[in-house]
């Protein structure tokens, strides 16, 4: 019913009009029969002066060394329509230009045979699709190339690619992988979080990284920290999610090479520490020997020399103790009563060798400090005031003032070791009683001294603080335990 109606000269007129390509109807002898007025726009041509014109007439020069002409001739001889060939125009002062163009062939009136010619200009289309494939090859080079593990899922977890650090962590290749669940990769237990990540994919936060073992071809289980990020559709729909992982083992190694070199460090400076605990009594004790070979006529002297030696092998044995101590806390369980006032003396004798010239020694003492008794082990406390003490003269390498309190509080007894030092940085305070912790570069010190005097004193059942001003010194504050009740009538 349409097509009775149809008026088909002007049908073809409309159609001519409207399709987007170049057409082109040409006879046998290659004379233009009818075109279009996209032709007419591309060539710049004028109907009247086209109709009519050979092929080779109305085409540029640079179409001249196509082989459309032969063409053409073959699909009206043959009657077999050339599909999607391509051409490229080549011009001075114009850029290059490529054609895609079908020629069918065409029954004319009159029992004459011509053809139809389509062509259209791709060169856009090319250069585009030829920019995404740049691009497409870019950033597949780029995954590639990464050095961490970058993988894609479906929504479901399976596999879709795996990249070439992917393929090297583990020792499988994409192929084996695709399509398989990235959870069947992980070891158990994590696996199941895994799991659970896509279970609550529009949970995922691309900002959390997580650490999932990945299991290897070789057996060989390998650290991996994961960050997950969910890819989305123009419409959010979640389409998959991108998986990057970077493998730990070189970073667990090197760690284990640093620890290791903690380890080593922390052990040098342990033997530093000790020899240095050790060589000073043994010093003291060998000035003594020698002062005894060549005075031993002396009694008074020879008394002294002899206590000295003795008191140098004492406080040797007793580095040693605290050492062992200090690496092996336990409760003290023989101790006696102390008088603080004698040991604070007796340790601050020991140390004062080590005070700079124009260092002053101020004592702040109650009225009862004789009757002050402490529960403890007498070395061991003198060991913490030596060091405290110790510490106040390194505090003040060019003299100053060294306040020495105490004062009981109910049942503990606190004394105070002040100094007019630089003070400890606000940074430092925290880490002062860590073993092998110091700011001097004194080889000589070992950095055990405070840590070593806050576990005697944690292991008397006391503790230490310290109060420090940029500027204004610093003072140790240790708590120690008063003398149990049987002794309490030795204080009054």
């Amino acid at each position: 019913m349409f097509l009775a109606t149809l008026d088909y000269e002007s049908f073809f007129h409309a159609v001519m009009a409207t399709i987007p390509s170049s057409i082109l109807i040409l006879d046998e002898r290659l004379a233009v029969l009818s075109v279009n007025n996209n032709f007419l726009e591309k060539s710049r041509g004028v109907l009247s002066l086209t109709l009519g014109r050979r092929l080779h007439e109305i085409f540029p020069a640079a179409f001249q060394d196509t082989a459309l002409d032969h063409q053409i001739r073959d699909v009206i001889a043959t009657g077999r329509t050339l599909h999607r060939q391509r051409m490229t125009y080549r011009a001075p002062g114009v850029s290059l230009r490529t054609y895609s163009y079908s020629i069918c062939p065409l029954q004319l009136q009159r029992g004459r045979r011509g053809a139809i010619l389509v062509m259209d200009d791709v060169t856009d289309l090319l250069q585009l699709g030829e920019e995404v494939r740049r691009m497409q090859l870019h950033l597949a080079s780029v995954v590639e190339s990464a050095g961490d593990l970058i993988v894609s899922t479906d929504p479901q977890g399976a596999i879709m690619t795996w990249n070439t650090a992917a393929e090297k962590s583990t020792g499988y290749t994409h192929v084996e992988v695709r399509n398989s669940k990235l959870a069947d990769h992980i070891e158990e237990p994590q696996n199941q979080d895994v799991e659970a990540c896509y279970r609550g994919i529009a949970e995922i936060d691309d900002r959390r990284s997580v650490e999932w073992p990945m299991r290897c071809r070789n057996g060989e289980s390998i650290p991996v920290s994961w960050r997950l990020s969910r890819m989305t559709d123009d419409t959010g729909k979640v389409t998959g999610v991108v998986v990057v992982g970077r493998n730990l083992v070189e970073q667990r190694a090197m760690e284990a090479q640093i620890h290791q070199g903690e380890k080593l460090a922390a052990l040098g400076m342990v033997i530093g520490g000790i020899a240095h605990e050790i060589r000073n009594p043994l010093g003291v004790s060998s000035a003594a020997a020698q002062l005894m070979k060549g005075r031993i006529a002396t009694p008074i002297l020879l008394g002294e020399c002899i206590d000295k030696v003795i008191g140098g092998i004492d406080r040797a044995s007793l580095v040693v103790e605290s050492l062992l101590r200090f690496a092996r806390p336990g409760p003290i369980s023989e101790t006696t009563k102390v008088n603080v006032l004698d040991m604070l003396k007796n340790a601050l004798m020991f140390a004062s060798g080590e005070a700079a010239a124009g260092t002053a020694i101020e004592w702040k003492l109650p009225f009862i400090a004789d009757s002050l008794y402490a529960e403890g082990v007498q070395n061991l406390l003198e060991l913490v005031i030596i060091n405290f003490v110790l510490n106040a003269f390194q505090a003040m390498p060019s003299g100053g003032r060294l306040t020495i309190a105490v004062r009981r509080e109910g049942a503990e007894i606190i004394i105070e070791i002040s100094d007019t030092g630089p003070g400890i940085p606000e940074a430092h305070v925290s880490k002062i009683f860590d073993p092998f912790f110091t700011t001097r570069s004194d080889s000589r010190r070992s950095g055990l001294g405070l840590s070593v005097s806050h576990s005697i004193v944690r292991q008397h059942g006391g503790s230490v603080t310290v109060r420090s001003s940029p500027h204004e010194g610093t003072t140790f504050i240790v708590h120690i335990p008063v003398a149990r009740d049987r002794d309490m009538h030795a204080e009054e």
